[in-house]
């Protein structure tokens, strides 16, 4: 089984990317270390963890779709924000969606993977809920939560103070995809990428596919777009349907009866 290509972004921090699918990262403290994302579940994660730390891991999970779940079957127990355990992302964790998302991803597909090389569960994990301000000390280093609603209900940003950096899963990126069954209206997510664009600043900012680190400029694009979807419409469509803005492969996709929010979650 082949193992993750690793870099290090900085001292005791790494990308471990699963072979162009999805963007893993791993914080090592001087107790314990963070893996942030699993990905779909194809290839040698723990072993590519163990070639970096033999210390103990916990587990985070940015938000409830199975190409940054799929892995956690490698460890006991995983953090997840509680809003990412409705019905709607639950379907997310089954192995059939994982075989789907296989199947889906070019990335896994160039690479020589297919859905023959998902692993298979190795614990019946378990997955703890966690809110906002959710706080997890790896020793010298405290990582702390912030709940950014918009890709999915429960997405959040995980912030490393001590290495100055946040870990925005696919919350933000270069497509942002705001029309799958979870997300939140562009309304909800404007709040969300007006607060990473402020952290953008000071703080390195790593998403969870293809380029992995995002530039304060880049941000404060992808914000401006989200600007601008609101300011073209008045209300919801009643007759949705799925478009981008810009028309451009890095737009944002999103439905025409999520622009503003709703009374309740849909």
């Amino acid at each position: 089984m082949r193992k993750l290509p690793v870099t290090e972004l900085q001292s005791g921090v790494y990308l471990l990317d699963e072979f162009s699918g999805t963007n893993c990262y791993l914080v090592v403290g001087s107790e314990k270390a963070l893996l942030i994302d699993c990905g779909t579940g194809v290839g040698d994660l723990t072993g590519t963890i163990r070639d970096i730390t033999p210390l103990p891991v916990e587990v985070i999970i940015t938000h409830g779709h199975c190409d940054h779940f799929g892995g956690a079957f490698d460890f006991p127990q995983a953090y997840i924000h509680k809003d990412d355990l409705r019905f709607v992302n639950r379907i997310q964790f089954t192995q059939f969606a994982r075989r789907v998302f296989t199947r889906g991803n070019s990335g896994l597909r160039e690479n020589g993977f297919t859905v023959k090389d998902l692993r298979k569960r190795r614990y019946r994990t378990r997955l703890v809920p966690i809110e906002d301000g959710f706080t997890l000390s790896l020793g010298d280093k405290t990582i702390r939560v912030k709940h950014t609603p918009g890709h999915s209900h429960g997405s959040i940003a995980v912030i490393d103070d001590a290495d100055k950096v946040v870990f925005t899963g696919d919350n933000c990126g270069d497509a942002l995809w705001l029309f799958l069954p979870g997300r939140t209206s562009v309304e909800e997510w404007l709040p969300s990428a007006e607060w990473l664009y402020e952290q953008s600043e000071t703080y390195r900012v790593f998403w969870g596919h293809r380029v992995p680190e995002l530039t304060h400029d880049y941000i404060g694009q992808v914000l401006t777009w989200g600007k601008e979807i609101l300011a073209s419409r008045k209300k919801n469509a009643l007759f949705p349907k799925t478009e981008q803005h810009p028309k451009r492969p890095d737009g944002i996709v999103y439905k025409t009866n999520t622009i503003f929010k709703r009374s309740k979650h849909r």
